[in-house]
């Protein structure tokens, strides 16, 4: 009878395991910074894993999809010389800003990965990742507990007010300038250490690089300064790495000032109001605190939350506050003092924003996204200085709120996938806001929506009368629709606003040429071309106001004025085959609209010329496969249906 084999593992094969999980574990155990890596990229991971099918939105259309600069490093390169202007429809806010080393991370995303969304999704949480680890290996190094050093880091990595910076694209300006200034701290720290001039260089590049990133690297030195003073360095460490910084910033400045950035001056809600800087700012202040603690509702369009006109009460509260932190800071400062340096740097990093520098959009909740690690660290180093049972309460208190932050999170990065969702979410937060009522306009105007765009618009103007940039989106809706009267009306009332803005001057010159109000139309197009010179809608629209008036070598000249603007557009080229074709030479007629589709192979018009070039020219058999072509591509184009019924009945036997 077979013997029937034990089941047993050898004894030799279990203490191997035993041995070689002990190894393992004595390993992770002196290598804490790997674990740390693998646990905080695991987390992130986990909290933004629903970011990475995200589409690009809001700015990221503008900035990435519709950008070609980023597919030249020669127009990228070109970011180093020239600033660009903020968005203009945040209410009194403007200017240029200057942000080269944002434009060069875009530009190797789009390089690596084409206009797929999910690779630069991909590069916002490597990004966002670093910065927890460098945090985490810069706590380490200012003798915090290891401990602290691993909790604060992941807390923060967490935390829902961070989604904006994470999950929108165009929000990693201020991921990777903060990259940069843990760097420049981590350098700098280690100049204290060593007095080497290769860690003092590299915080002087890591600074810069910071300013180039975003205006947020002006607190690089800051930072440094209030590492120094808790690291006790020497007046020698101070001076040393107090010139570089204060050398870098003069740099960039000089930089800003000769790529022409700068900022609206017609800002200060606080001055304007006739209280205090440092009142109304502390309103502010609080309001930061308050959205890092308790996001309830989140917006990704703050500015009408910027304090104009606060109560007494508010004001009052605030400043209270503000004192009390002070005081805080001095009691704590000896036998607290990792917890006075998290407030310190609170204070620090939200200090800019707090009013104090005039910004563009006011407030915004990326703004908090380096001072709530100060808030973090103050909290978490509180927790270890309470007695037993406090700590084990408090503890509880702050897993619920991490887990409560989780859920929090997930929902905001589930609206950031796509941006009705994300403008409706935000409008509850912040239902006044012109701008979101505007962006949802032109996200129903995109889906097809007209009659919601149209409500959209119309609310949008209703808060802000002066939107110029909803005052003509409404008019394109009314033009869409052929109601020409309505939107040319409100193209006028957009100029009497901003009679600078080539974009109401083209439309309108549309709305006449569809009136053949051709005299009107030409000079509405070249009014736009005086204020835009390089407008090449503009250009082929008066071309054809030209060719329809007669002006035959007028409308030539036009067209071949938007080719040498921009060689990739197909309806220029188009444009000229169809005036080529009406004059009769058939031969010129081809060849331009063949460059047409050369440049754009699924654009109907030129097809259908090409089909109107080959019917005049008695290839019937030609002309209608290129009127089939045209319709393929744009079913509802009726001359191109009337041509393959043409066709059909002259080829039929």
């Amino acid at each position: 009878m077979a013997q029937r084999r034990s089941s047993r593992v050898p004894r030799s094969r279990l203490r191997d395991s035993v041995g070689l999980l002990t190894k393992a574990a004595a390993w992770f155990a002196a290598h804490p910074d790997l674990w740390f890596a693998i646990l905080s990229a695991c987390w992130v991971g986990l909290l933004y894993r629903h970011v990475i099918g995200a589409a690009f939105v809001y700015d990221d259309v503008p900035q990435i999809s519709k950008n070609a600069a980023l597919s030249s490093w020669h127009s990228v390169f070109g970011y180093f010389r020239s600033a660009v202007p903020f968005n203009s429809d945040f209410r009194g806010f403007g200017g240029f800003f200057y942000r080269p080393l944002f434009w060069v991370s875009l530009a190797l995303d789009r390089a690596l990965w084409g206009l797929d969304a999910r690779g630069f999704h991909g590069t916002n949480l490597v990004l966002h990742w670093a910065n927890g680890l460098l945090a985490f290996l810069l706590l380490k190094r200012l003798r915090v507990s290891a401990l602290v050093a691993a909790a604060v880091p992941l807390l923060w990595l967490g935390l829902p007010i961070n989604a904006e910076v994470v999950a929108w694209i165009s929000g990693r300006s201020i991921s990777l300038a903060v990259l940069f200034l843990w760097t420049g701290l981590f350098c700098g720290e280690c100049y204290l250490r060593s007095n080497g001039a290769v860690a003092l260089i590299a915080y002087a590049m890591a600074s810069l690089g910071s300013l180039l990133s975003h205006e947020i690297g002006i607190l690089t030195l800051p930072m440094m300064w209030l590492v120094l003073y808790s690291a006790n360095a020497s007046r020698r460490r101070w001076f040393a790495l107090s010139g570089v910084g204060v050398a870098v910033d003069a740099l960039y400045l000089g930089l800003r000032y000769f790529a022409g950035a700068h900022i609206s001056s017609g800002v200060a809600s606080s001055v304007s109001s006739g209280v205090s800087v440092f009142v109304e700012s502390g309103v502010t202040f609080w309001k930061y605190v308050g959205w890092v603690v308790l996001p309830l509702r989140m917006s990704v369009e703050r500015s009408t939350d910027v304090p104009t006109h606060s109560s007494a009460l508010a004001l009052a509260a605030a400043l209270i506050g503000i004192l009390a932190l002070l005081i805080a800071l001095q009691l704590l400062r000896k036998k607290m003092p990792e917890v006075v340096f998290g407030l310190a740097w609170l204070g620090i990093a939200l200090a800019p924003f707090c009013g104090i520098v005039p910004i563009y959009q006011g407030m915004a909740e990326r703004y908090a996204y380096l001072a709530a690690l100060g808030l973090v660290l103050a909290v978490v180093v509180f927790l270890f200085h309470l007695e037993r049972r406090p700590r084990l309460l408090m503890v509880c208190v702050v897993i619920l709120w991490v887990g409560w932050g989780a859920m929090r999170l997930n929902a905001r990065v589930l609206d950031w996938r796509e941006e009705i969702p994300l403008y409706t979410s935000s409008l509850e937060a912040t239902p006044r806001s012109s701008a979101l009522l505007y962006n949802l306009g032109v996200a129903f105007a995109e889906a097809g929506d007209a009659s919601a765009a149209a409500d959209y618009y119309q609310r949008a103007i209703g808060l802000n009368p002066h939107y110029t940039s909803a005052i003509i989106n409404l008019g394109n809706v009314f033009e869409h629709q052929g109601n020409y009267s309505q939107a040319a009306d409100l193209y006028r009332r957009a100029i009497a606003l901003d009679a600078r803005d080539p974009d109401a001057w083209v439309n309108l010159g549309n709305v006449y040429l569809q009136l053949n109000l051709t005299e009107d139309a030409k000079d509405a197009y070249e009014k736009a071309l005086a204020l835009r010179s390089n407008d090449v809608e503009a250009m082929i629209n008066l071309g054809a106001a030209q060719q329809r008036a007669g002006n035959f070598s007028g409308a030539e000249q036009a067209y071949r004025r938007a080719i040498a603007a921009d060689p990739h557009q197909a309806p220029a080229y188009c444009d000229l085959g169809a005036l080529f074709l009406q004059l009769g030479d058939a031969e010129a007629a081809r060849e331009q609209l063949t460059k047409a589709l050369g440049q754009d192979a699924g654009y109907a018009p030129a097809y259908f010329n090409l089909g109107a070039v080959y019917e005049q020219t008695g290839r019937r058999d030609l002309a209608a496969e290129m009127y089939r072509k045209a319709l393929e591509i744009q079913p509802d184009y009726q001359r191109a249906r009337a041509g393959v019924d043409r066709m059909q009945r002259e080829i039929r036997p």
